[in-house]
């Protein structure tokens, strides 16, 4: 007996059933695997974010923290590596700045992230090109004031251009001596006081403070400053921290250590800004620009190298026994100045060496002005 049409088709309900369950989990699995691709293409992004915000704080801070002492101090064509540093959990940066030329420095920083196995996740790296800002001061005289300028018992002021005896072997422009003193008022000279340069004295008229500096003015500089006083200084001392020791130029009275090769700090040359009416008294040596909005006073056995600024009077007693010392060149630029005082043995001594070097190593990095930052990779 021959079967219907109907029964023939008997099992296709089951067929169908199973087909689209096929097609149903074809479906579900995809939406699962679009939905996991689109998951791990957020966190890849994502942590290639982290390791890109990382990479680019590690390069803000290297430059931040570097002074143009610690970018000349590296050897053209040499590489200065910073430790890594771990900045959250499975994140680190490291960083580097290479010397180009007399002038140009390459600064990199890499941004890590890593699972909690140390495995690999991201990486990213950027580069940046910096030269270093110097500041802009003329100093054309040992001493230059706008006032009364008082002199008196064994003091020096002069205008020959030395290089101080205790920096042998420091790369110095040639010499090129000046005036002794450069001024805008009234020039006193007692006992046995000595004014000496090429001519021992000038006068201008036209001397104002607004260009006794050249090119720039205080509150320029004092926007410079890397170094805030907040009180009176006894005693000059470098200080280091760490081991391998570094330069700790968080003490206040650590102004670089000008006559030690081998102390870390003897590429540190601070901008220092002080506040109202400074006192430095004690001993020691200090280097870089000193930049007080006040009155200065200094007495003792202190020897400073750099330029010294004040908007007031500056007063400078020598112990008798031996010398207050500047080298570089001293300002008083406030037309309000009562008086500029040497007296004792205080000297100061016009030198274009310890004004160039400070003006270099207390440069700060900035970056170029064109193409200076690249995302590597």
């Amino acid at each position: 007996m021959r079967k219907s049409p109907i029964a023939n088709e008997r099992g296709i309900a089951l067929a169908v059933a199973i087909f689209a369950l096929v097609v149903i989990g074809a479906l579900v699995a995809g939406t699962f695997y679009a939905g996991r691709l689109e998951q791990q293409t957020g966190e890849n992004t994502f942590y290639a974010n982290q390791a890109a915000e990382a990479a680019q704080a590690a390069l803000t801070q290297t430059v931040q923290s570097q002074l143009g002492g610690d970018l000349l101090s590296i050897p053209l064509g040499a590489t200065q590596s910073f430790p890594t540093v771990s900045v959250g959990s499975g994140l680190s940066d490291t960083s580097s700045i290479r010397r180009l030329t007399s002038r140009l420095w390459l600064a990199k920083a890499v941004g890590i992230r890593t699972d909690a196995a140390g495995n690999l996740l991201a990486t990213r790296t950027l580069e940046q090109l910096v030269r270093l800002n110097m500041p802009e001061i003329a100093v054309n005289a040992g001493l230059t004031a706008i006032g009364k300028i008082s002199i008196s018992g064994n003091s020096t002021v002069t205008g020959y251009d030395v290089i101080p005896d205790d920096w042998g072997g420091v790369d110095c422009p040639p010499l090129d001596s000046v005036a002794g003193v450069y001024y805008h008022g009234q020039v006193t000279q007692q006992g046995s006081a000595t004014i000496k340069g090429t001519p021992n004295r000038v006068q201008d008229t036209l001397l104002t403070a607004s260009n006794m500096l050249g090119g720039t003015n205080f509150n320029d500089l004092k926007a410079l400053a890397t170094l805030i006083l907040t009180g009176n200084i006894s005693g000059l001392a470098p200080a280091t921290t760490g081991n391998p020791p570094v330069c700790d130029k968080s003490v206040q009275n650590n102004w670089g250590a000008p006559t030690d090769k081998t102390s870390p700090c003897f590429t540190y040359f601070p901008i220092i800004y002080h506040y109202g009416d400074l006192g430095i008294a004690g001993n020691g040596a200090g280097q870089g620009i000193l930049l007080v909005e006040g009155n200065l006073s200094v007495q003792g056995t202190i020897d400073f190298y750099g330029p010294v600024i004040a908007t007031g009077s500056v007063n400078i007693l020598g112990t008798g026994t031996d010398d207050v010392k500047f080298y570089g060149g001293v300002i008083a630029q406030d037309v309000t100045l009562d008086d500029s005082k040497l007296s004792g043995n205080a000297m100061i001594n016009y030198s274009s060496c310890a004004v160039t070097r400070a003006l270099q190593y207390s440069a700060l990095p900035m970056a170029v002005s064109e193409r200076n930052w690249v995302q590597v990779y």
